[in-house]
């Protein structure tokens, strides 16, 4: 049961994350989002300052911690909203939740299993290319319904 509610929970967030997928192969604007959408609104440092109740000065090291990514949540959420924006956060995968899963339990199912099949081979016993890679994938469907966290062990 616990397998399909995180399988569920992947495809639930995948399909979130799908409105961010086209973010992640885009940088941020070279001087940062808020100095951006700042630039584009028209607003002054002075300007976005008062409306977040700051000096001004401290725009500026906001605007710079952005880019070099000291910036806080926390002021980056005031920042926005001062733009009468939202500030959004979110982790994007490079590929799917699910996919991703997939791949780390193919990896660990390759590694404990290519040392059995070298045993296997050296006593005579090997099998074949389609038999083998059929045991790994059995193997690495197994690790994500049954024991999904030791896929993170390597």
């Amino acid at each position: 049961m616990a397998y399909k509610n995180k399988a569920l929970i992947r495809q639930q967030l995948d399909k979130k994350l799908q409105n961010f997928s086209g973010l992640k192969d885009s940088p941020p604007p070279v001087r940062g989002w808020i100095r951006a959408i700042r630039d584009a609104l028209g607003m002054t440092g002075e300007q976005l300052a008062r409306r977040i109740g700051v000096q001004k000065q401290r725009v500026a090291a906001l605007e710079k911690g952005e880019v070099s990514g000291t910036a806080t949540i926390n002021s980056m959420k005031k920042s926005a909203a001062a733009m009468d924006c939202v500030f959004v956060y979110a982790l994007v995968p490079r590929d799917s939740l699910e996919a991703n899963v997939q791949r780390h339990a193919q990896k660990y199912a390759k590694k404990i299993y290519t040392p059995i099949q070298h045993s296997m081979q050296l006593e005579e016993q090997g099998l074949t290319s389609d038999e083998s890679g059929q045991g790994m994938k059995e193997n690495a469907d197994k690790f994500v319904r049954e024991t999904a966290k030791v896929i993170w062990n390597i």
